[in-house]
């Protein structure tokens, strides 16, 4: 579980035969659907961060073909 974490319970003062789950939280932004009103500004810095193509960010975000080019077009690497 590596390093105690503040507000987290010490695996060492659980019950014994009590079951610890660890759940891996670092993708779970990406699981939870986004506001519609949201999808245009979050297509712009997911490609900056994964470098999606048009399609992708078109199927993924709802967005127009348009503007899903021209986020890729836009993107500096």
């Amino acid at each position: 579980m590596g390093a105690l974490q503040p507000g987290l319970p010490n695996p060492a003062m659980l019950p014994q035969g009590w079951h610890l789950l660890i759940v891996d939280l670092k993708d779970c932004f990406f699981t939870i659907n986004l506001h519609p009103e949201d999808t245009q500004r979050f297509a712009f810095t997911t490609h900056a961060t994964f470098h999606q193509n048009a399609r992708g960010l078109y199927k993924q975000f709802n967005i127009t073909m348009e503007d899903a080019r021209s986020i890729v077009q836009a993107c500096p690497t």
